[in-house]
Formats: structure tokens, sequence, C-alpha cells
């Protein structure tokens, strides 16, 4: 087996990596449906309700292949809504009419991208039974098509736009209940998904960057963490294409995609050497081996263990696949989705608990001989039963599935759920479709093209402007508001401060004239501890003022080089006179002694 720990891009580009992107990107105004605000809480809800979504067929009469997935879960879903949560978000009330800002933001980004418009916006319904939707469907419309982006190594194709209804906030699992927050379901939300032109790990981070300086060329997308998501697709010329959810760092994308491609590499060269050992895969068993094991896991489950016995598994289900993750970890995966904590695997054992007496029993309750292995799950019959069977199931397909997987912050994934496909769609009937009225777009100003004009008019680095706008600053506003300061000034304030409490109190105070911009160096590292400041202490003192103080000063130190009395000076009136107002002073003084 050719089993690696890491891939060099050669290798990478020889593995013929490919890869797509989808951008999703909230906006604010209302919701896309209804008239509630688009604030995103976690604070204390004013009411609950709780729902369990049923299974239905899409328009093709197919019942898609991932919701029947979370069908399987059994899962019951409590919802916390506030006073502004509408009848729409309960699913209680038929939909409002689509928010027209929402509308205008996908249109101008179609036209940005160059894409073609539909001739008539329809939304469809595509079913979805995580507890995300309370309707058990996510309303989604398709506003144009085929677009371009160009990119440093190549262009990239624009597949499609979308306008649709952003999901639920999950806020805690528990023992068959998954609870959600209703303050982030039906936000506007454009996806964008590109064609698989992406050709490098470093291309998926320039092309996700470059479409989140686009996006962010709208003056109503929503900042902050969070407001905007990635989905990678990945895939090698051997394997097939896998989406990576949760993708929230661009300087993680890189590694994601790297890892991915890694990770199909590995579990290939595990297969074909689970063909060459004619490996199989056995019926599960109850094991009465481990009843009186001293494993915490054991005695949770109160002595209930099921094991299934994998010939020709032995050495293989303990071979890493991507950082900190093992052949191992993606059938525990798929155990873990029918709500156990996991599954033990032969090749890890002994260990969490269980001994090597205890493990040479099951290798002879479950008949192993030297080349096979085994999977463990302690659990109540019915569940460890439904657990072992998903996992089996993945151990004897000796091939790559089609599947979401979850982004970790190590830059590995694990298993989500199935890829969804198209029997997951059916028309919405209670959104009336409209014809786009493309001849009232207006564009604003690409982000790429103001930032070259800031910094031209303010003498910045463009990288200095880049940050000050992905961190939500206005420059105009701020120089304008702020003329008697160089804007080199106030961005150092702005970067040397942590709040826009701090910001605002400074600079107010130093416009002014209530600080001396000298007083800072003492004052932000007072503010950077959590210090209270008394800015009394900093008030300014006119050089009128202290004349007599400094008369007096020379006289003391009239035997003194300048430079200590001018040393003096600065520290008895350090951040309350200009520095080199003060330091003329005392050299005129000493002239005329």
């Amino acid at each position: 087996m050719n089993i690696k720990t890491t891939l060099t891009d050669k290798e990478i580009n020889d593995l013929g990596f490919k890869s797509g992107l989808e951008i999703h990107q909230q906006l604010e105004g209302r919701k896309l449906f209804s008239p509630a605000p688009t604030t995103i809480r976690d604070d204390e809800p004013l009411f609950t309700i709780e729902r369990f979504l049923r299974l239905s067929a899409g328009e093709s009469g197919q019942v898609d292949v991932a919701a029947l997935h979370e069908h399987t879960k059994k899962q019951r879903f409590m919802y916390q809504g506030y006073e502004e949560t509408s009848l729409v978000e309960l699913d209680e009330q038929p939909p409002a009419a689509v928010s027209p800002q929402a509308v205008t933001s996908s249109l101008q980004i179609a036209k940005f991208l160059d894409m073609t418009v539909v001739d008539q916006i329809r939304f469809m319904r595509k079913i979805v039974i995580n507890g995300s939707n309370t309707s058990g469907f996510q309303r989604t419309g398709l506003i144009a098509q085929n677009g371009t982006l160009q990119t440093t190594q190549g262009i990239v194709g624009i597949e499609s736009l979308c306008l649709e209804e952003d999901s639920c906030k999950e806020v805690e699992k528990k023992e068959g209940l998954v609870i959600f927050n209703l303050s982030r379901l039906g936000i506007p939300l454009l996806e964008i998904a590109t064609a698989p032109d992406i050709i490098s790990p470093t291309h998926v981070q320039e092309t996700a960057s470059q479409l989140g300086l686009l996006l962010r060329s709208l003056p109503t997308v929503k900042r902050g963490l969070g407001t905007i998501r990635q989905d990678v697709n990945i895939s090698i010329a051997k394997g097939t294409r896998v989406e990576i959810k949760g993708a929230q760092d661009l300087k993680l994308l890189p590694e994601l995609a790297r890892n991915e491609a890694l990770r199909q590499h590995n579990l290939l060269e595990i297969f074909s050497e689970l063909q060459k050992r004619n490996a199989c895969v056995g019926e599960p068993q109850e094991l009465t081996s481990l009843k009186h094991s001293s494993s915490k896991v054991v005695q949770q489950a109160k002595g209930s263990v099921y094991g299934v016995k994998l010939s020709g598994f032995k050495g293989l289900l303990g071979i890493e696949i991507q950082p900190e993750r093992r052949f191992g970890s993606e059938l525990s995966d798929y155990a873990k989705q029918q709500g156990v904590k996991g599954l033990f695997h032969s090749d890890e054992l002994p260990k969490y608990g269980i001994t090597q007496e205890e493990t040479d029993a099951v290798f002879s309750e479950l008949g192993c001989g030297e080349q096979d292995g085994f999977i463990l799950i302690a659990a109540p019959k019915e569940q460890a039963l439904r657990a072992l069977d998903v996992a089996c199931q993945r151990a004897k397909d000796f091939s790559l599935r089609k599947e979401v997987r979850m982004a970790k912050p190590n830059g590995s994934t694990s298993f989500l759920r199935p890829m969804p496909g198209a029997g997951r769609m059916y028309p919405e009937t209670d959104v009336r479709p409209f014809v786009p009225d493309l001849d009232a777009i207006t564009l604003p100003e690409l982000l790429s093209d103001k930032i070259e004009r800031l910094a031209k008019e303010y003498s910045l680095d463009q990288a200095i402007v880049k940050k000050l706008l992905r961190d939500g600053y206005d420059l105009e506003t701020l120089t304008t508001r702020y003329q008697s300061f160089k804007p080199t000034f106030l961005v150092d304030v702005l970067y040397r401060t942590h709040t826009l409490q701090e910001q605002t109190l400074l600079l107010e105070k130093l416009n002014e004239g209530l600080l001396l911009k000298d007083s800072l160096e003492e004052i932000i590292p007072l503010l950077e501890k959590g210090t209270s400041v008394d800015f009394n202490q900093f008030k300014p003192v006119s050089l009128d003022d202290i004349k007599k103080e400094l008369d007096v000063l020379r006289k003391e130190m009239h035997d003194a080089p300048l430079g200590a009395v001018i040393g003096q000076a600065m520290r008895l009136y350090k951040g309350r006179v200009d520095g080199k107002e003060l330091s003329a002073y005392i050299r005129k003084l000493f002239e005329t002694k």
C-alpha cells in the first residue's frame, strides 16, 4: 500500500485534484419571506415549541437519500422563539412576498459576475428534515447562471446564483432531541456555486477570497463571524465529489482541500488492499466477554455490547487517513449518526479500560483469525444494532462515497450525511413567480475598485485599506469627521484599541482638545489591561499655565545639561503638553538665562 501522511503540490496535481465552491452570504434588512428583522439572538427565548418532522418524496416521486438518512435518527426538535418571531418562521402561516431588497442584491451580484439572469424567478422547496427548518423544507430560488470569475490561476466558472432562506441555528443536542434557535431562520442568503474549475488548495482560498470581496461590495451584506460560509467540493481523478461544510475560516481552506485529497487517496489504497485480501463483514452478535468489563463506556451501557467480525481487516482500521483520523474513524462517524458515542475497533485495543485479556476474549468469541479485526458498540440493543448496521454497510463498501462532511479545526473532516440529490426538490406553491426588473438595477462601487481609490486618496497601503473595509470601518466617514487627523493616525488608533467604545471615546476627546496625541502612549496600555482611566489626569495644559513652574525648574536645574532639563519637563507634563512645543520653550528659557 502507498499510504501517505501528506501530499506535495505535485502529488496533488498528479492525483487529478479538482474543486468547486459554494459561498453562502447573509443579507441585512428583513427576512426573505416575513417582516421579521434579521437580528440573530442568543439570549433567553420567550417561548419554545417542539416538532417531529416526517419524510416526504420530492417532485420526481423519489425519496432523497440525505433526507432518508436523517429520518432514520428518529429525532425530535425544539425551537426557541422571541417576540419578533413571525408565524412564517413557526410554519403556521404562508410566506409573505419576497424581500425586494434581497432580490435587488442578488441581481447586483449576477451583474458583477456577468451571469445570465433567468426570465422568471421561481422558488422551489428543498426537503430538509434535520430540524434546521420548522417546515421540513428550505425555500430556494434560482436567480442566474453561467458567470465567470477571473483569478490568478485561470477563469473559474460560476454555475449558479440562488436566493434562499437561511436555516435555524443549532443550540444543543441531547439524547433524541435537538434544540434550535429561530432567530436565524429565514434570513436572506445568497448562494454562489462555482464550476469545478479550481485546480489547487491555494486556488480554493483565492477563489473564496475574491468572491467574499465581491459580496462585500454590496451595502446590504451582513458582517461578522458566521455571516458568510463556504462549502468546499473536492475530488480526485479516481475518487468522487465530497462536500465539506463548516469552512468559515479562509486560512483553513487550503488545509481542508489538501487533507480531503489525502483522505481519498489513502482510502482507495485501503480498499484495494481489502479486495486483495477478499475481506468481508460478518453479522452482529451480542458479546458476553465484556459484560463485566471495567471500561466506563461498557459500564454505562450496563454490559450491553455488540460486535461484528471484520475478516481481513487486521491492521487497516488503525491506518491514519487524515491528521488524527483513521479508517476506524470513518466507520465510527456512521455509527455516531445513530446516537451512540462511537465504536471500538480491534486495532486500537487494549485501550479505553478494555484489557488485553478482554480483547483476546472478544477475538475468540467472534471467531477471528490472524488477519481479522472487529468493531464493537456498547449501547442498548436496538440502538447498538442500528449503529452497527450503518457502520457495517460502510465497512463492506470498498469504494468512495459521495457524502457531506464537516470541517474540523485541525483541517480534517468527519462524515455528516450522504450527498443529497435532485430528489429533494419540488415546487413552492405559496410564493408567486415573478419577472426580475434588470433595468432598475444599479451597481455599487466594486470593493476592489474602492480599495484602490481610497489607498491612493489617503496615501495608505492597499492591504491596510482592505483590512479596514473588511473590519467594517468607513474610512471616508472617519476622515470627514476627524479632518484634523492624518489617516495613518486614525488607523493607528483603530488597531491599537480593542472596542468601538474605546475608539470613539479617544477620537472624540482628541477631536475636542480634551486629550493630546502624546497621552495615548500612556492611556492605551491602561485600556489593554482593563484598568479604569481617569482622563482628568491627562487633561491638556497650555504653556502659559505652566510657565512659572518651568521657570522654577530652570532655576533648580541651572547646572544640568539642557537634555536633562527637557527630559525632566517631559516626565512632569507627559501627554498633557505638546512635546515639541515644550522642548522649544525650554530651549528658549536656557538661551535667555
